[in-house]
């Protein structure tokens, strides 16, 4: 059966200033095996960089507003979109809940949602960690 989208929800133990941080300041981001690169502006590129320096996902932002909400796409190699990602950030009493969102451009199969689903898992997981332990 095709899949069209991936939502997700996490509770962090930090306040959502801290977990906005994890996103865009590469002091952080770089405790999650990589960084953001962006000037994170509507219209702007948006990539993630791992460790070893090179480029893994580039698209562009779409939507931000900080501390709240954070939006872009995903592009494939040939420049078209993949996906749209879209985090959406509150806090009560000191803990933040991130509810992230993929839409999928065109339908997964089974094993590419499990795929991405694993994937989601593990990245909101080191977005916990880093906020929760990093100063």
């Amino acid at each position: 059966m095709s899949k069209y989208f991936i939502e997700k929800t996490i509770k962090i133990n930090a306040p959502v200033s801290k977990v906005w941080r994890v996103f865009t300041d590469p002091s952080l981001t770089t405790h999650m095996g990589g960084e953001y690169v962006s000037d994170w502006k509507v219209g702007s590129s948006f990539g993630w960089k791992g460790a070893d320096g090179k480029l893994v996902t580039n698209g562009t932002v779409m939507k931000i507003m900080a501390g709240k909400l954070l939006q872009h796409n995903l592009l494939n190699s040939v420049g078209s979109i993949n996906s749209v990602i879209t985090y959406e950030f509150s806090e009560e009493d000191h803990v933040t809940t991130l509810h992230a969102r993929e839409d999928f451009a065109k339908p997964v199969t089974d094993k590419e949602y499990a795929d991405a689903l694993e994937g989601w898992d593990a990245a909101l997981l080191t977005v916990k960690e880093t906020a929760e332990k990093r100063p």
